[in-house]
């Protein structure tokens, strides 16, 4: 049985229909390889890997063959693996790379199957040379990189400077520089979506140290990003406090509501649908002041209404799909959808989510929620928030 399997686009279809070369040298790095394989295929791609024979003393056949599924190849042979690799993937990515490898890319030298594959590479699709090294060698190797760097589809990932060594960065800055030179054809791609996410909770200042702000843990967004981005969607989040989005998700910060409605408005006009989940203050000090406010007296803030971002984006988009979310406190169920249904129609609003923090408050793994269509309720989901957060997207990305 393939040991992917069920593995691939698990976070996201960003990188599928990609093939995706990994070569393997022999700095300690490469004991992190597995792991970046493994972050190529959950989001879609397909990988192959050759490694250097020396590289068997850091990191096992085994473990690189459990990681893609595949034999690694170690040698070039009549079947001039080289070429075929080349012929068959998308890119290539040496992770890491060790000076000695890195200058004989660099001086066109092709001694073994990783430095003579990147040649074939080089100039025609890109290649991703990821340095890891002491940092005396790679100031050493300077001049070998700038003159890669010159080249064209070549890119060089900067390494992690600590402890007096260059190490390779984390598998996720890889993942990431090669989904941004990848994904133009999965924006392009037909079928998905271009979906907006507003998560978190908004902050308004006080003074220029204090805000006022609420619980929210932001975790209702970063799983309604993971799994639109699991569904092969276009994703783009603003957020403000609390989870930060996936690390492979295109963000924004927004701290305050004006902030958060600023980029929303900007960001939105690219996108098919607008899902604010974010818990927006409703109130918002009348005046801010500078500085910050002493603390040996008392003080009265006079608070003022906060404008609604939600109907905002329906003023300024009103042929986009739009999904609110709505949470309420102590209240029966007839309350809430009375509430959902009451909000739906009054921000004219395609969806609506609504829940009663007092069953689940903020921060909890756990939600029970209604979702409110313009024909009335649509569905109860209870369990699990990502997994409430799956069936909604499922529900309105239709």
């Amino acid at each position: 049985m393939d040991p992917t399997e069920g593995l691939r686009c698990s976070k996201s279809r960003i990188l599928e229909g990609k093939k995706i070369l990994v070569g393997v040298t022999s700095s300690i790095g490469a004991i992190e390889t597995p792991k970046l394989i493994r972050e190529f295929i959950r989001h879609g791609a397909e990988v192959y890997t050759v490694a250097t024979e020396e590289s068997k003393k850091i990191v096992g056949e085994y473990a690189l063959e459990f990681a893609s599924g595949k034999k690694v190849c170690y040698n070039i042979t009549g079947l001039v693996e080289h070429v075929t690799f080349y012929n068959l993937c998308d890119a290539m990515v040496i992770y890491p790379t060790t000076a000695n490898t890195l200058s004989k890319i660099s001086l066109s030298i092709g001694d073994n199957i990783v430095n003579t594959t990147a040649m074939m590479f080089i100039e025609n699709k890109p290649l991703f040379i990821v340095p890891g090294m002491h940092r005396n060698m790679l100031q050493n190797v300077r001049e070998h990189m700038e003159k890669l760097k010159r080249k064209k589809l070549v890119y060089i990932i900067p390494p992690k400077m600590e402890e007096g060594k260059a190490k390779v960065p984390p598998v996720e800055d890889v993942v990431l520089k090669v989904m941004e030179i990848l994904k133009e054809e999965f924006r392009r791609r037909k079928g998905g979506k271009r979906i907006l996410i507003l998560t978190g909770g908004t902050a308004e200042f006080i003074d220029k140290v204090r805000v006022i702000t609420n619980l929210s843990s932001g975790k209702t967004g970063y799983y309604l990003a993971e799994t639109a981005c699991r569904e092969g969607h276009h994703v783009e989040v603003i957020y403000a406090l609390g989870m930060e989005p996936p690390y492979y998700v295109k963000s924004y910060k927004g701290i305050t509501s004006r902030e958060m409605l600023d980029k929303a408005l900007e960001v939105g006009r690219d996108a098919d649908i607008i899902i604010s989940c974010a818990a927006i203050s409703d109130f918002i000090p009348e005046v801010s002041f500078d500085g910050k406010i002493r603390s040996d007296r008392d003080i009265t803030i006079k608070l003022k209404k906060n404008v609604k971002v939600i109907r905002e984006l329906r003023k300024a988009f009103p042929e986009k799909t739009i999904v609110g979310f709505k949470a309420e406190y102590g209240v029966s169920r007839e309350e809430l959808v009375d509430i959902g249904k009451e909000k739906l129609k009054e921000y004219d609003l395609d969806y609506i989510v609504v829940n009663d923090l007092a069953r689940h408050y903020f921060g909890d793994d756990y939600n029970e929620v209604v979702l409110i269509g313009k024909e009335g309720v649509l569905k109860e989901f209870k369990g699990k928030k990502y997994e409430i957060m799956e069936k909604i997207i499922k529900e309105v990305v239709k």
